[in-house]
C-alpha cells in the first residue's frame, strides 16, 4: 500500500471538496452527491484497503458533523 500517493490524494480530494463548496453548499444534493461519489472512487483506488475505507468513512463523518454545525443541529 502506497500510503504517501493515498494522503496526497485525499489532500487533492480536500482542496476539490472546498472547490466544489464554493459552488454549491452544504445543503445541496449535488455536494453530497458528489461526496460519496468521490469518496467511492478514491476508495476504488485504493483496492477498498480496509484503514482507507475507515478514512474516507471518517471523512464522511466529519463533513456530516459540519454541516449539522452549519445548521445549529
Amino acid at each position: 500500500m502506497d500510503w504517501k500517493a493515498f494522503f496526497d490524494d485525499l489532500q487533492k480530494w480536500m482542496a476539490a471538496s472546498n472547490q466544489v463548496l464554493q459552488r454549491c453548499s452544504f445543503d445541496s444534493d449535488e455536494y453530497w452527491e458528489w461526496l460519496v461519489h468521490s469518496l467511492g472512487e478514491l476508495g476504488n483506488k485504493y483496492n477498498n484497503h480496509p484503514l482507507v475505507n475507515r478514512i474516507l468513512s471518517a471523512v464522511i463523518s466529519f463533513q456530516d458533523d459540519m454541516y449539522m454545525q452549519s445548521n445549529g443541529r
